[in-house]
């Protein structure tokens, strides 16, 4: 009696959540699959509310939010793309907490069309996703080079080819991108053809990129920090800029989100490009500073030829610690509690690199 209930009660919930979508047919029975997929992830973005809009053909939705009291037009905005088999509401709830912090908007795109979608149609081509993404942002006069975008595995490896129609036909939309855990893979038919020149030469010129990738992805010479790597060679020899990489050996492919510093640092550097500013700091993956002992317990210590202009301790939630104690090169971290810390080295060429340390 007790389990028959709770499951007559699960479905009136369930459908009537499900109802209050005004979403066309094809659109929302995806959205009903990503609703059974995480329910709570789903929930979540409606608690916040996000609204959640078709793409102008129906067959898909994305979600759309804004800080309270803020001017669409007007504010930063996150774009972002989910990977593969995904579903774009677990992605909205990634960023939402640093876009509060950052003053952010966000649009989260479902691109991926469902389980029931067969190969090569289980996801939307470059140009139709290009298309929604201009849908989007048009909704609002969204201006042009002041968009962030994010990509995400299989997103971040379309994140390359949504540049290139945004900056050859497009509104130039992105300011900045970060392509995360997914290279641009060679026999991709748009990418061999930018490789031989089908389509001029430093095609990339003047967009700007950050990449992650972590060394304990599962596919290194895809996504990984080979496949990476490679595609940060192939980024500039079409013209682009590189501007942060962060390459992390600890991590693995959907590690980027579980750092918050990393995100900090990737939203601090797109609000200054946001905001037409120079000067933007690279997060240096051939490091200037060797720090030892690696994990510590009283104290370690910097060695390096560089003349350090700033020395910070954040922790793994991303607080910078007060009152650390700090002579010459050796950081006194005997007063802090066992765990994963971040030390952040300024130097004053402006180069600035991060550090993960280990207190034991």
């Amino acid at each position: 009696m007790k389990k028959g209930l709770t499951l007559c009660l699960f479905f009136l919930i369930t459908s009537n959540f499900i109802r209050s979508q005004s979403l066309p047919p094809v659109a929302q029975a995806l959205y009903d699959e990503a609703f059974l997929h995480d329910s709570l992830a789903v929930q979540y973005a409606i608690n916040q509310g996000a609204d959640i809009l078709p793409t102008p053909d129906g067959n898909s939705f994305y979600i759309k939010w804004f800080p309270v009291g803020s001017t669409p037009s007007s504010t930063p905005l996150i774009v972002t793309l989910h990977g593969s088999s995904g579903y774009a509401f677990p992605e909205f709830f990634d960023w939402h907490s640093q876009a509060i912090q950052h003053g952010c908007g966000i649009i989260a795109l479902q691109w991926y069309r469902g389980d029931s979608a067969g190969f090569p149609n289980d996801y939307f081509n470059d140009t139709t996703l290009y298309s929604y993404i201009d849908f989007a942002l048009s909704e609002f006069n969204y201006p042009s080079a002041k968009a962030f975008l994010h990509g995400f595995s299989r997103g971040s490896a379309r994140s390359y080819a949504l540049n290139f129609y945004d900056s050859h036909g497009g509104k130039n939309y992105f300011c900045t991108t970060l392509s995360n855990a997914g290279g641009a893979e060679p026999s991709y038919p748009l990418y061999s053809d930018i490789t031989l020149g089908v389509h001029g030469t430093n095609v990339f010129a003047g967009i700007h990129f950050n990449l992650f990738c972590g060394g304990n992805d599962p596919n290194p010479n895809q996504s990984g920090c080979i496949g990476m790597n490679n595609t940060k060679n192939w980024l500039q020899a079409q013209g682009a800029t590189v501007d942060i990489f962060i390459e992390d050996d600890t991590l693995g492919h959907d590690g980027f989100h579980t750092i918050p510093m990393y995100m900090d640092s990737i939203l601090d550097q797109y609000l200054t490009c946001y905001s037409s500013q120079v000067g933007i700091k690279k997060i240096q993956t051939v490091n200037k500073v060797t720090i030892f002992p690696n994990p510590g317990a009283d104290f370690i210590e910097l060695s390096t030829n560089e003349n350090v202009f700033k020395i910070s301790i954040i922790n793994a939630i991303g607080q910078t610690l007060p009152n650390i104690t700090i002579s010459n090169s050796r950081i006194d971290i005997s007063d802090l509690d066992n765990g994963l810390y971040f030390v952040v080295i300024e130097m004053k060429n402006r180069e600035t690199e991060i550090h993960k340390v280990i207190k034991n």
